[in-house]
């Protein structure tokens, strides 16, 4: 009898973790999951075990005992909405047929691996490995929100952001490199803020991008090429002030070498 007690006990224990997973607290379909728990993890444990060093880990041995994390949704800025956006960064932004999820080692997170859903209906792992800090970071933060509304992770290139609702007003955290972050004109505080300040700034992103030749569509492009890229008259008028230097050149040799006329 108490053999049979202690057995439900831990099955009732069990249960619990399981209806108070991370992934399932995050509202993953039941088949992104169980692909990032099976063919997913094979995969990536396939992948890393060619580096493992280069992946940050020792040996192919602490690969193997790897295991899949928190993961989320992800999501992207739409460009035209942020164009008219003033004080909610949730509107602008629209799920991806992508889902994030950290990869631990021992509990701790080690690697990140992005699954996508394609044309098919299939999943595949399009990334892996990679520094999971501003993701473990953005997702464990919504954690520690508690009870929110709306939680939502975006990524912008290699960054993210976390934004939800709290007592019926929008907050985010935007947990990125201070260099990073500095480089952009964004705050690298980490709490929860408003996002007004932040939807001026990927607006004057989006701004300097679409000064220079470009939409701003889709996600918000970074100004940073601006100065990359050469203008096409330069080379040209290069070439023009060669040719007329050259031409100059001949000129005086062939005047020099001209016989005087006789007196």
């Amino acid at each position: 009898m108490r053999k049979k007690t202690l057995l439900a006990s831990i099955a009732s224990f069990l249960l619990l973790l399981h209806l108070l997973s991370p992934i399932q607290a995050q509202d993953i379909a039941e088949d992104v999951v169980s692909f990032a728990n099976t063919q997913g993890l094979s995969l990536i444990k396939e992948g890393l075990s060619k580096d493992p060093g280069g992946y940050g880990y020792a040996n192919e041995a602490e690969i193997s005992e790897v295991t899949v994390g928190e993961g989320m949704q992800i999501h992207f800025i739409d460009g035209a909405k942020l164009r008219t956006a003033s004080d909610s960064l949730l509107e602008t932004v629209t799920p991806q047929e992508s889902w994030e999820f950290l990869i631990l080692s021992s509990g701790v997170p080690r690697s990140k691996m992005v699954i996508q859903k394609d044309s098919n209906g299939s999943y595949q792992v399009t990334e892996f490995g990679g520094n999971p800090g501003t993701l473990a970071y953005a997702i464990q933060s919504l954690q520690a929100e508690g009870s929110v509304s709306e939680p939502t992770l975006i990524r912008e290139r290699d960054e993210y952001i976390a934004a939800f609702k709290k007592d019926n007003q929008e907050l985010i955290i935007a947990p990125q490199q201070a260099s990073s972050a500095e480089s952009k004109g964004l705050s690298s505080n980490s709490e929860p803020q408003p996002p007004e300040n932040l939807i001026d700034v990927l607006q004057s992103l989006q701004n300097d991008s679409s000064d220079n030749g470009k939409d701003g569509s889709g996600t918000v492009a970074s100004a940073s090429n601006a100065d990359n890229n050469t203008p096409l008259i330069r080379p040209i008028m290069i070439s023009i002030l060669i040719a007329l230097a050259a031409v100059f050149v001949f000129w005086v040799y062939f005047r020099r070498r001209k016989p005087s006329s006789p007196m």
